[in-house]
């Protein structure tokens, strides 16, 4: 089950600049994520999906992040959604089933995330309305959900909203909001 091959670089280094610089396997961070430390369960994670001091594993990368997620960590479920989305991007032209599972996987994530005001799910979900990728399409809610992301500084959110306005994706072609939004973002 090849789910976050290329993504998982990606979403690896963006998981690393907010935890420790280049975590590696440690008996005592296998000890701390089989007790329940959500933390180290996602460290643990992205630990397996690069191969930092062991060998590189997916499925134990996805299996200790859906620990983490499963037991709280915001930070867990955004990586999971993104890494799903990311993965539902990259096949949809060639397995549109299997990138419509994932879709659907990642809307549950982001949906989760959203729940507990992480800023980035409500993008990430934002963009799943938008598109109608795994779930129903519905401008309304992504344009909700990037104004509330927007107003708490996410400048993805206000580039996104800029975008839209500009090229009327969506919504209809407004450029004195496309540069509103894209003036906040800078």
């Amino acid at each position: 089950m090849k789910i976050f091959g290329f993504i998982s670089i990606i979403l690896g280094i963006i998981f690393s600049m907010h935890t420790s610089a280049n975590p590696t396997f440690s008996n005592e961070l296998l000890i701390k994520a089989k007790n329940g430390d959500s933390s180290a369960q996602l460290e643990l994670a992205d630990v397996y999906i690069h191969g930092y001091g062991i060998e590189e594993d997916e499925v134990q990368a996805e299996s200790w992040a859906m620990k983490s997620a499963e037991n709280g960590n915001v930070n867990a479920m955004y990586w999971l959604g993104d890494g799903y989305a990311m993965y539902a991007g990259l096949v949809e032209d060639t397995d549109p089933i299997d990138a419509e599972d994932h879709y659907k996987k990642a809307f549950i994530w982001f949906s989760k995330g959203s729940e507990l005001d992480h800023i980035d799910s409500m993008v990430g979900l934002a963009r799943l309305y938008r598109n109608g990728e795994g779930v129903t399409k519905n401008i309304e809610q992504a344009l909700d959900l990037l104004k509330k992301s927007a107003a708490r500084g996410s400048k993805e959110a206000m580039r996104d909203m800029e975008f839209m306005y500009q090229y009327g994706i969506g919504v209809e072609q407004n450029l004195d909001t496309a540069k509103f939004w894209e003036d906040k973002a800078n």
